[in-house]
Order: C-alpha cells, then structure tokens, then sequence
C-alpha cells in the first residue's frame, strides 16, 4: 500500500486579472492544514485547500457556489 499523498491546493486571483493553481505536498493533514490556515489570510490567495491524491492522480473540482469564494478579500 503506497503512503497517502497530501497536497496543498492554492487557487490565486491577482488584481490585474490573472490567476492560477499552486499545488504543494506536505507529509501531514495537519501541517497542511495549518499553512492552508495561513495562506488564506494573502489578499491574492482566491481559496486555499487540502486534498488527498487518489492513486496518484489530483482532480480539481472548482466550485464557485461556495460561502468561501462570496466572502469579501481584505483590502491591500
């Protein structure tokens, strides 16, 4: 049995328009967790989650009728 995967999934929305994807591994839920925590205080970070790999594969569901994805960003 392979170890679990764990990965931080950043989503970035920047002010000029642009955005993307960042995915980090990490060894824990819990230490994934805690930087998810962190980097949804960034201004330009849309939605920060964990995810678990699947046999090694990560599919991205992007659901934008969320409560996260409504609430207001903090201004810069």
């Amino acid at each position: 049995m392979e170890p679990k995967v764990i990965v931080l999934i950043t989503m970035l929305s920047l002010p000029n328009g642009d955005s993307g994807v960042n995915v980090k591994p990490f060894p824990t839920v819990a230490l994934c967790a805690e930087a998810a925590d962190i980097e949804v205080t960034d201004p330009f970070v849309a939605n920060a989650e964990c995810a678990e790999l699947d046999n090694g594969v990560l599919t991205l569901n992007f659901n934008r009728e969320t409560s996260t994805a409504s609430e207001p960003k903090p201004k810069v």
